[in-house]
């Protein structure tokens, strides 16, 4: 499963390493711990930008039914068995945010305000139903954002895709704007999606298999590289 953050530049220079533990896995592997700290993100067009550390204190965070709970400052330790290191996410979820699935690997682990997200969905006439879930991500060439690119889902998702707009809540469905941030909400819950991602430029489509999609959440993909 390709899946890593999607432009989340920490504020402060922490680096929060995975450490080499000792000890059988749930799935009879060694176990490491990893460690992160939360912030919540005031803008889902550029995660890294003001993401900010109050209210992120007393929230869970889990893989699988391994669980922990973030201090006031938002940093969070636990041990994982160590494949879960290149392939899993830390799930996110508690008071005042959305359910956010974000990879291993990130020092700073970003989550969504659910009242930023309520306003998204409010302006742009989206009504999730229980048993689904959401994708953001952003399209890069190099390091850079681009522009003009579509993406369809398999599943199909109930709304959208969306793309960055002008402001924090209003999204397009032209296309991947400046910031080159795709949302594609409302895909069922529980299945492995599938992205297609199409640049008008180039004509050229790029695809992201196994997405897992999170009940009532919203998954975090990594930047998706163009040629």
């Amino acid at each position: 499963m390709a899946m890593c953050v999607a432009g989340c530049a920490a504020d402060t220079p922490d680096d929060y390493p995975v450490v080499p533990g000792a000890g059988p896995g749930a799935t009879g592997g060694a176990m490491v711990s990893v460690a992160g700290r939360i912030c919540r993100a005031p803008d889902l067009r550029a995660f890294g930008a003001g993401c900010a550390a109050n209210g992120v204190g007393g929230l869970t965070v889990s893989f699988g039914s391994i669980e922990t709970t973030s201090a006031e400052d938002g940093s969070f330790t636990m041990m994982v068995p160590s494949a879960a290191t290149t392939s899993g996410a830390y799930t996110v979820s508690g008071d005042g945010v959305v359910p956010t699935s974000v990879p291993f690997g990130a020092g700073t682990v970003p989550v969504i305000d659910a009242d930023l997200y309520n306003r998204m969905l409010a302006q742009n006439g989206i009504v999730l139903t229980p048993g689904s879930g959401s994708i953001l991500g952003t399209v890069t060439r190099g390091t850079a954002p681009v522009g003009g690119v579509t993406v369809r889902s398999t599943p199909s998702p109930a709304f959208g895709p969306f793309y960055d707009g002008t402001t924090p809540t209003a999204w397009t469905l032209d296309g991947t704007g400046a910031r080159g941030v795709v949302w594609v909400p409302g895909i069922t819950a529980g299945s492995m999606a599938s992205l297609t991602f199409s640049d008008v430029a180039t004509s050229g489509e790029t695809i992201v298999d196994g997405v897992q999609v999170v009940d009532g959440g919203v998954t975090i993909l990594s930047d998706t590289v163009l040629p």
